[in-house]
C-alpha cells in the first residue's frame, strides 16, 4: 500500500490522495478542480483508478468526481446526507462563491457510518463526522484518517456556511477525542499539513475545548 499525497489543487487548497494497492490499483480521496493533473498522475504511475472516496459534497473537493468517474470507470462514494450536494449548486456551494455549475455526479454510492469499503486488500472505514456539513465523514484505513474538512492540523473545518452546525461539530469533535485511544492516527486532512491525532489532542484548541479540556 501506498498513500500518495497530491499538490493542493485550486484557489481553496484543497489536499486529495491516491492510495494504491498492492496490484496498483487505486482509491482517489476527494476530487477537487484540477482533475486533469490527478489524471495524469494516474497515467503516470501506472494506478488504474478504481473508486473516488468523497469526504463531503462541497464544491472544492468534489468538482472533478463525474469528470475522473467517467475517464476512468472509478466508482464514487458519498455518505448518503451529502448525496444531493452531488448535483445541487446551491447546497455544494458553487452558488455562495458565485462558481460556475459543476459536472453533476449520477450513480453514486451512498454509504453510511461503520460500512467499510474493500478494495483488494485496502479496507476503508467510514467514521460519520458531521458539523461542517450534515454529512461529512472520515475514512480509516488502518492507522490513517483521511479527515476531510472535520479535523484539520490545529483547527476544524468551519460550520457557518449552509448545512454546516456548531454544535453538531462539538459533538463530532468530542467523539474524535475519544475515539480509539489505543491508535495513533496519521490524519490526512481536506486542507493543510498532515498531523496524529496524539499531536491534535495535546494541541488542537478546538478538539480540547470540545473535549471540555482547557487548551494549551
Amino acid at each position: 500500500m501506498e498513500i500518495i499525497k497530491l499538490p493542493p489543487m485550486s484557489n481553496f487548497g484543497v489536499n486529495s490522495y491516491i492510495v494504491t494497492a498492492g496490484n496498483m490499483n487505486g482509491v482517489l480521496i476527494d476530487a477537487p478542480y484540477g482533475g486533469e493533473s490527478i489524471i495524469n498522475t494516474l497515467m503516470e504511475k501506472g494506478i488504474e483508478l478504481k473508486k473516488i472516496l468523497l469526504t463531503h459534497g462541497h464544491c472544492d473537493h468534489i468538482a472533478a468526481a463525474a469528470r475522473i468517474a467517467k475517464e476512468t470507470g472509478a466508482k464514487i462514494y458519498i455518505h448518503k446526507f451529502d448525496e444531493d450536494k452531488l448535483h445541487n449548486d446551491r447546497t455544494n456551494l458553487t452558488q455562495f462563491f458565485s462558481l460556475p455549475p459543476i459536472d453533476p455526479v449520477e450513480n453514486a454510492v451512498a454509504v453510511s457510518d461503520g460500512e467499510v469499503i474493500t478494495q483488494d486488500e485496502l479496507e476503508f472505514e467510514v467514521l460519520h463526522t458531521p458539523g461542517h456539513t450534515s454529512g461529512s465523514v472520515c475514512y480509516l484505513l488502518g492507522d490513517n484518517m483521511f479527515s476531510g474538512d472535520t479535523l484539520f492540523n490545529g483547527s476544524m473545518g468551519r460550520t457557518d456556511m449552509a448545512d454546516g452546525n456548531d454544535d453538531v461539530m462539538s459533538d463530532t469533535l468530542r467523539m474524535l477525542y475519544e475515539f480509539d485511544r489505543n491508535t495513533n492516527y496519521t490524519v490526512y486532512p481536506g486542507h493543510g499539513a498532515s498531523t496524529t491525532m496524539v499531536e491534535e489532542r495535546q494541541h488542537n484548541p478546538y478538539l480540547r475545548y470540545a473535549a471540555g479540556l482547557r487548551t494549551r
